[in-house]
């Protein structure tokens, strides 16, 4: 059974390898290179692929790139819109595409059960081989998943202290868009900050405000954003001061800020309960009764 599996393992490592090598040298797959190299000419820049929040999309990536094009042919347009949208959120949408993502699920699912045999010995129990592929072929959607959360967090840690100098500045005399060109020069570098980039990119293309607002909303997805943004865009409409506005919602904003923070602060008191009563109250208790129990035995 051992020499069975690693037989049929090696016979998948082979065919994986046979079919990136077809790709590296077929005719096809340099022609896709070269229309994808006149996309990004036309376009005149490249996605900015140093910046990519994972160091594991990094580094894969040159792999994934020749492996990408396998994948194009299939349909799924219902797990590619899902998995698009993930990827946006994620901030992975500058340089990493659906393809390269089912990719990097097929290398999973190929290598894991590799890496988990040679370091745990699973090939005498077919069942955990065959799970640790499954759990390799589900692995990156979950790094996805994580990287989304993270972003989201940051962005929401960073968007009060951004608006409250949208507000000031805007106060002082600057107009809109002015002012967030101002806080793109001198701001932190971080997703917020990215997504006013493509928010000022979009204006400058001749999309209205109001309307690269809202795919500024449409790509996060986060309930504090977009009710800022409808605040905005509201204001727009209605031909309102904006410097008003600004003030209100960065007030509003830091009262959410430190409410998360409570909520956070209760859930982690919660979570630390249960080592504290498993760990931590036991041994204290066998520091101070055990000498008395110890006297009252042998005294």
């Amino acid at each position: 059974m051992t020499a069975g599996l690693y037989l049929a393992s090696m016979a998948v490592m082979f065919v994986a390898v046979g079919v990136l090598s077809y790709n590296l040298l077929s005719g096809s797959g340099r022609a896709m290179k070269v229309r994808e190299m006149g996309v990004h000419a036309v376009m005149g820049h490249r996605p900015d692929r140093s910046r990519l929040p994972s160091v594991w999309f990094r580094m894969l990536l040159p792999i994934l790139d020749r492996l990408a094009p396998l994948f194009r042919s299939l349909g799924w347009p219902r797990y590619r819109g899902t998995a698009g949208r993930a990827l946006q959120r994620a901030g992975l949408a500058g340089g990493v595409t659906v393809d390269h993502l089912l990719a990097m699920k097929v290398l999973a699912m190929v290598l894991t059960p590799l890496v988990a045999a040679q370091l745990l010995e699973i090939f005498s129990n077919p069942a955990l081989f065959v799970l640790a592929g499954v759990g390799g072929f589900y692995l990156p959607d979950r790094l996805v998943s994580d990287l989304r959360q993270t972003r989201e967090a940051q962005i929401l840690k960073d968007l009060p202290g951004a608006v409250d100098a949208l507000a000031l500045t805007v106060e002082a005399g600057l107009e809109f868009l002015a002012a967030m060109q101002r806080l793109v020069e001198r701001g932190a570098v971080g997703p917020l900050r990215d997504e006013l980039v493509i928010i000022l990119s979009e204006i400058r293309l001749g999309t209205s405000r109001a309307e690269a607002l809202k795919a500024f909303g449409r790509r996060i997805e986060i309930p504090e954003v977009s009710s800022f943004i409808s605040v905005l865009v509201q204001a727009d409409v209605l031909g309102a001061s904006i410097g008003p506005v600004l003030q209100s919602q960065a007030e509003r904003m830091r009262v959410e800020r430190f409410q998360r923070a409570e909520r956070a602060g209760a859930r982690a008191s919660q979570k630390i309960l249960l080592p504290l009563v498993l760990f931590i109250f036991p041994s204290v208790l066998v520091v101070i009764l055990g000498p008395v129990l110890l006297q009252f035995i042998y005294g």
